[in-house]
């Protein structure tokens, strides 16, 4: 039996950082090799915000369709494990008040408290939020 895999709840903003190369930096890099060992952690509202993302970048010009379609095919491939249980709205909205951050990254921050997960994020109130938690991913 091997080793149990190692988990990390990755925000959006560093998915997109895997598949679109103008929008990687070197943290994203090292989270993008640390996927390759590691199973990244996705909330399910992470699916329908993905999306947003491209459906944005194709609809502004600024990534062409095809483009789109072959980064979505990258995408599926990426087998990140998806978190479907049930958060209560109340539950989001307290921890995105508390925090001062959205609803949106407050579904990531739950994740990795309810998990036990470091979170990897770009994001800089979310990542301000996880640092004081220690649960920030370097």
């Amino acid at each position: 039996m091997g080793a149990p895999l190692m988990a990390f709840v990755s925000d959006n903003s560093v998915i997109v950082a895997w598949l679109i190369p103008d929008q990687a930096n070197d943290y994203t890099r090292r989270m993008d090799r640390r996927a390759a060992r590691e199973q990244p952690v996705v909330p399910a509202l992470w699916e329908p915000e993905f999306a947003n993302v491209i459906t944005v970048l194709v609809r502004r010009g600024v990534l062409a369709r095809h483009h789109a379609d072959a980064i979505l095919s990258r995408v599926e491939r990426l087998q990140l494990a998806v978190d479907r249980a049930a958060v209560l709205p109340r539950a989001l909205f307290e921890l995105a008040d508390r925090h001062g951050i959205s609803a949106y990254d407050a579904a990531y921050l739950e994740l990795a408290q309810r998990r036990g997960l470091p979170l990897a994020t770009r994001d800089t109130r979310l990542a301000r939020v996880a640092r004081a938690a220690g649960m920030l991913l370097r």
